[in-house]
């Protein structure tokens, strides 16, 4: 005993001569461990669209007037919907800054939906008590002092970009790479980040998309390579190759909806399925990404025009996944999007910007060989590729949700059919970095016509207010109209429905980045 008070004696002293030597040691204040980021977003909407099923009350996600039973009715719907994402951030000192351990979740509910239950994104009834958080993330961030490297590992998010998105923006995911077009989620693997250059960064990846039966070979597993080089102070230019390694045959996935290029979730997503020929129901599958993207001026660096590209290609094979095996398709189909911004005021959102999105179609599937339709992580999970840059409500997905998340074209596959579209916004500080106005206007067709329709798919007008009431505290209001065009007279892209009525929304939002 006494030799343990003899060390916390000399602790004290050497604690005292090191304070005596250094008084400016007292006031600064001890780094925090445990840091807590939270997001908090509530939202009133009110639009004539709805889920006709009322089993998909509390939660829908994908294609509008699909087989999420989302449609146009005569009269308003009105409801109110809450969301809270805290996230807690553990850097023990201990470690000096080697490790890092985050973790993310997520409670949705609709205001009145359910009370002292069990189930996920329910729970605003009276007394409320309902067992629903969600775990978006949980992994290790293990980061050696002075290194230009970091290592990722346990659930994360998956983003189809070079950057940490542990320590880069939602924004910069959005308006960089390939915009979460194809992947924007979260999914169990080890990313490693790393500053190849001074002026160039890489990431590989592998993620464990699904884990079938472990004895199995039917897992469906993904690496990622990506480099991008800073090529001159304002210009950006990347490539990159992922890979994906399908043997699932459609096992595990999202309840009862499968997974994979043949399962019922691809269809719910709007995303590309196939139908297999001879009354098969399972394939393997060997599928690729490769692609280059280039940016200049990003995020307004240092001139008032921003430019920005990218192409994609999908490659691969389609086998049967029974003995013998047999290719059913290869696969080849390509996405391009561009585009431009000017800023015209003092600041950032003083511009206008302009946009275009390209994607192969296919009217056949596999029947004949080929598969020309774009591949995304839609088929894989819902909602993964979430291509929001376009600032539109209801002809494209628009990401200011929380149990209703739908849109026209809501995989940029459009359906396999591949799409065309055109995006304008106009923005305004009416009062500097505090008041903000946008009106856009979008239009898309369908690169192949459905049996039975036409290419038209819609237009849509939108505006959007917001007021920045404190630092990251911001009120919104925003409404948008699309007129649903001939794309909408088959019945394969109406659930056998009749044609819809225009979809309009009105909503608020009050949203919350809190420190």
């Amino acid at each position: 005993m006494k030799y343990i008070f003899l060390t916390i004696f000399l602790l004290g002293c050497c604690t005292a001569i090191t304070v005596a030597q250094d008084p400016e040691r007292v006031k600064e204040p001890a780094a925090k461990e445990l840091q807590f980021i939270g997001y908090s977003f509530h939202r009133y909407t009110l639009s004539n669209v709805t889920p006709m099923n009322d089993l998909l009350q509390g939660q829908v996600i994908g294609r509008l007037f699909g087989p999420n039973s989302t449609f146009t009715t005569p009269q308003a719907c009105g409801y109110f919907e809450q969301r809270f994402v805290p996230m807690f951030v553990y850097n023990p000192s201990i470690l000096d800054g080697y490790a890092t351990f985050r973790a993310l979740f997520k409670i949705d509910y609709t205001w009145g939906d359910q009370a002292y239950g069990v189930g996920n994104n329910r729970g605003g009834g009276m007394n409320g008590g309902q067992i629903n958080l969600q775990t978006l993330m949980a992994n290790v961030d293990i980061h050696p002092p002075d290194e230009n490297w970091n290592v990722v590992v346990g659930l994360q998010r998956l983003f189809d970009n070079v950057r940490d998105p542990n320590v880069n923006t939602i924004q910069t995911a959005q308006t960089s790479g390939y915009k979460l077009s194809f992947f924007g989620t979260q999914a169990t693997g080890v990313s490693v980040f790393g500053n190849l250059t001074p002026s160039t960064k890489g990431r590989f990846g592998y993620f464990q998309l699904w884990e079938n039966e472990i004895r199995s070979n039917d897992d469906v597993t993904m690496w990622m390579a990506d480099v991008e080089s800073r090529v001159a102070p304002l210009l950006e230019v990347g490539g990159d190759v992922w890979y994906v390694y399908d043997r699932g045959k459609g096992g595990g996935g999202i309840s009862v909806l499968g997974q994979g290029l043949n399962s019922a979730l691809a269809g719910y997503n709007g995303a590309t399925k196939i139908f297999l020929p001879n009354n098969l129901s399972k394939y393997e599958a060997d599928l690729f990404w490769v692609g280059g993207h280039a940016s200049y001026n990003r995020d307004f660096l240092a001139k008032r025009w921003w430019a920005d590209a990218f192409v994609m290609f999908n490659l691969g094979t389609i086998d049967t996944g029974m003995s013998p095996k047999g290719t059913l398709a290869n696969v080849f189909a390509v996405t391009a999007n561009a585009s431009l911004s000017y800023k015209y005021g003092a600041t950032v959102n003083d511009k206008l910007t302009a946009e275009a999105l390209f994607t192969s179609g296919d009217n056949d599937g596999v029947a004949d060989g080929t598969l020309n339709s774009v591949i995304t992580g839609n088929v894989y999970g819902s909602p993964v590729g979430i291509y929001s840059s376009h600032r539109a409500y209801l002809l494209f997905p628009d990401p200011q949700v929380i149990n209703r998340y739908y849109s026209a074209v809501h995989d940029i596959s459009n359906m396999g059919y591949g799409v065309t579209a055109g995006f304008f916004s106009a923005y305004k500080d009416l009062i500097p970095n505090k008041l903000n106005a946008k009106v856009g206007f979008a239009y898309a067709e369908s690169n192949v016509a459905p049996t039975g329709g036409g290419k038209y798919i819609g237009s849509e007008v939108n505006t959007e207010i917001k007021y920045n009431l404190k630092v990251y505290l911001t009120l919104g209001v925003s409404a948008a109209y699309m007129w649903a065009g001939d794309f909408y007279d088959s019945n394969l892209t109406t659930e056998n429905k009749p044609h819809p009525k225009n979809p309009w929304v009105f909503f608020t939002t009050l949203s919350w980045l809190m420190f």
